[in-house]
């Protein structure tokens, strides 16, 4: 992981202690009111970053 100082194309800082990785993985679910699932994906080999937003 990679701390990056990031600044976006107006000049404003948006995020502190971004941090970036080039080897992620996850699994997003989608679920109805009810609580019935709808859709799973999962996803490897993807760039993420984790940060928090101002």
């Amino acid at each position: 992981m990679l701390l990056v100082n990031y600044e976006a194309p107006d000049g404003a800082k948006r995020h502190n202690r971004l941090w970036n990785g080039g080897n992620g993985r996850g699994t997003v679910q989608l679920f109805d009111l009810k609580g019935k699932l709808i859709d799973r994906i999962h996803a490897e080999h993807v760039g993420c970053e984790y940060g928090e937003y101002c």
